[in-house]
């Protein structure tokens, strides 16, 4: 982790000039650097305020380079050292403050691990030479005293360090979650635009096929039909017409609220008697066999999945094979509805029907979803769909 400050932002600066000034100003001071041999004493003012200059220029770019910064300091400090035999008390403030924006500014996981160990052999050393300080020689001991310093620099600045990290760890974290967050909640709404898709193909497709294949019966017929016999056609096709806008209306405005809305629609298995009497009255010569459909109980979820599978298989038996015979067989087998509907093949029949390609497959999705499933059998004379559907489908807490 890296913390990105201003490389010359205008604390920085003038923390640097008063670093600056006051190491100049202890340069004037005697006897109070860290001597390692005689020197004239006008060598020791003048290379202490040369180093301080130096280091302060280096100082400034340490929220940049720190790295770059502390190690050109330890030359410049070692550069003064031998051309004056001391080591200023400024000159280490500085490079202890470079070193400690070093701890700041670049914390991995590897430095988190050998900074307290580092910090910790530099005080135990320190420590060990101060007790010692009365037998050891004079750069032996002035060493301890500039690891001493090395040492409490890299254990402040790792105790300052330490909740920097955890609170990054934290943002980290919390950055993390609001992602997953944010990506669960996009999986909802594309499944639930998927659903709508799925409701707005089903219900208007079998609505226009319908009116299609009413109109195309009236046009068709071989003789003129009464005028009762319009009327009748013309009313079927209004009614298919309203109840149409009427579900487009319902999914429109589901797409257009933010929060998440379920889709409901009258098309379920309640509704499959009047579904087949539309068949019948378009011309469709069905004939349905089995149980009667109103006491089949079917929950929600397999109720509208149920509905649309009679209604994709007669919906493409009236636009791929008009005029033929239909056998819809329902049963309910213990937990299960069974449903089959079968019409004989007309390949080459032209009807003027549009079809998109996506019925089927949307059912089959439909019916995956329910847990059930799906068979379709063609042979040259029959075309046969078959639905297996839980009557409970609880076990897919998922929208058909």
């Amino acid at each position: 982790m890296t913390a990105t400050t201003p490389m010359l932002s205008p604390r920085r600066v003038w923390v640097t000039v008063g670093y600056v000034l006051a190491a100049i100003g202890l340069s004037f001071v005697p006897g109070i650097g860290i001597e390692w041999f005689a020197a004239p004493r006008s060598l020791v003012v003048i290379g202490g305020i040369v180093t301080a200059v130096a280091l302060g220029a280096l100082h400034l770019f340490r929220g940049r380079w720190p790295t770059v910064v502390v190690v050109a300091g330890l030359a410049v400090m070692v550069f003064e050292a031998l051309l004056t035999g001391t080591t200023s008390v400024g000159a280490t403030l500085i490079e202890c403050d470079a070193i400690y924006s070093l701890v700041i500014a670049r914390s991995t996981a590897q430095s988190q691990r050998l900074l307290p160990m580092i910090a910790a052999a530099c005080l135990s050393v320190a420590v060990a030479g101060l007790l010692l300080a009365n037998i050891l020689s004079a750069p032996l001991l002035q060493a301890t005293i500039l690891l001493f310093a090395v040492g409490v620099t890299l254990w402040w600045g790792i105790t300052v360090r330490a909740p920097m990290t955890r609170a990054d760890q934290e943002r980290e974290r919390a950055s993390l979650v609001a992602e997953a967050a944010a990506a669960r909640q996009r999986e909802a709404l594309v499944a639930e635009r998927l659903q709508i898709s799925r409701e707005l193909h089903d219900t208007i497709s079998g609505h226009l096929s319908a009116i299609t294949i009413q109109s195309a019966a009236a046009v068709a017929a071989s003789t003129p039909l009464t005028a009762e016999e319009l009327t009748a056609r013309l009313s079927c096709v209004r009614a298919l017409s309203l109840d149409a806008m009427g579900d487009m209306r319902t999914l429109i405005e589901v797409l257009r609220t933010d929060t998440s809305t379920p889709v409901t629609l009258p098309q379920n298995w309640s509704a499959i008697g009047p579904l087949i009497g539309h068949a019948r009255e378009s011309g469709t010569s069905l004939t349905l066999t089995g149980d009667d459909p109103a006491t089949i109980p079917v929950d929600s979820l397999a109720s509208v999945t149920a509905y649309n599978a009679v209604r994709e298989a007669l919906t493409n038996a009236a636009k791929h094979a008009p005029g033929m015979r239909v056998a819809v067989d329902i049963r309910s087998q213990g937990e299960h509805l069974d449903i089959a509907i079968a019409n004989d093949r007309r390949p080459h029949a032209e009807t003027g029907a549009v079809s998109s390609g996506y019925g089927l497959i949307g059912l089959a999705e439909r019916v995956r979803l329910c847990g059930g499933d799906l068979h379709i059998d063609r042979s040259d004379d029959t075309w046969t769909l078959r639905v297996r559907l839980p009557l409970t489908a609880g076990r897919e807490a998922q929208h058909a």
